[in-house]
């Protein structure tokens, strides 16, 4: 564990659950088309100060925001509101690991009332912010070795998704006893959040999934920010390619 911190936002649309109700029936792709409108514009929002935002579930984002100030929460959270027909609420938490830190914001945001409430409406809550002179953040960024040649390529769509998938819940689950926050990021790629966690813990797993015969790929990223970190880090992902997989993990750091 890094003797630095690292500051995780949680974004929650507020009564969101009882507004879908009042849609109708044929609702399903207004919602969708919500969704995916939010999460570009709350990615954009928060990459252009250094941030990176993921999914959790779709109604509800994680961000990794070192740096970024209380008053430009706002200001992100203003302009958004200002597009979208219900109000964002947001917390701030800040944690020796992104699993610590997203947990003193979900203790945060859960004091001011439940996301299906009436009452909460475009909250924002804050024990502190993160300066960058203090701020750490490790990024991983894995890859599944060969799945289109193996899978893609031969068997269906669904089944290689469920292959994936399957493989995500495992590695979320190995990799929450190690204070690390898992996402899917699309085709055969994940993105562990983490801080100071040993590249040789991150080796063992590889090597785990190595003798079940799963090739797991990593490029390792560490800098003050998540979107220099995720930089880092895919550029030693694109070595490990490079080198047809000379190695199996490379790590960077840029502090």
């Amino acid at each position: 564990m890094s003797d630095r911190e690292v500051q995780v936002t949680l974004i929650q649309l507020d009564n969101y659950g009882p507004w879908t109700g009042t849609l109708g029936n044929d609702r399903e792709h207004v919602l969708q088309i919500l969704q995916a409108n939010l999460y570009s514009s709350i990615q954009r929002a928060f990459a252009d100060l250094g941030g990176l935002v993921f999914f959790n579930r779709f109604d509800e984002m994680l961000a990794i925001t070192n740096g970024i100030t209380l008053e430009q929460h706002e200001n992100i959270k203003q302009a958004i509101e200002g597009r979208i027909p219900v109000t964002l609420s947001m917390a701030i938490g800040v944690g020796h690991t992104p699993f610590q830190a997203q947990q003193n914001a979900s203790k945060l945001l859960q004091q001011m009332g439940s996301a299906q409430s009436s009452t909460r409406r475009s909250v924002m809550a804050c024990e502190r912010t993160l300066s960058l002179d203090n701020a750490h953040v490790q990024v991983m960024h894995f890859d599944i070795d060969e799945v289109t040649r193996t899978f893609t390529d031969h068997a269906s769509a669904y089944e290689t998704s469920l292959h994936v998938m399957n493989l995500y819940a495992e590695l979320m689950k190995l990799f929450e006893e190690r204070q690390v926050l898992m996402f899917f990021q699309g085709g055969d790629n994940f993105m562990g959040i983490a801080n100071g966690l040993s590249t040789q813990e991150v080796k063992s797993v590889i090597d785990g999934y190595r003798a079940k015969n799963v090739r797991l790929k990593c490029g390792i990223g560490i800098a003050q920010t998540a979107r220099k970190a995720a930089e880092l880090a895919a550029g030693n992902l694109e070595t490990i390619r490079l080198t047809n997989g000379e190695q199996s993990i490379l790590s960077t750091t840029k502090l």
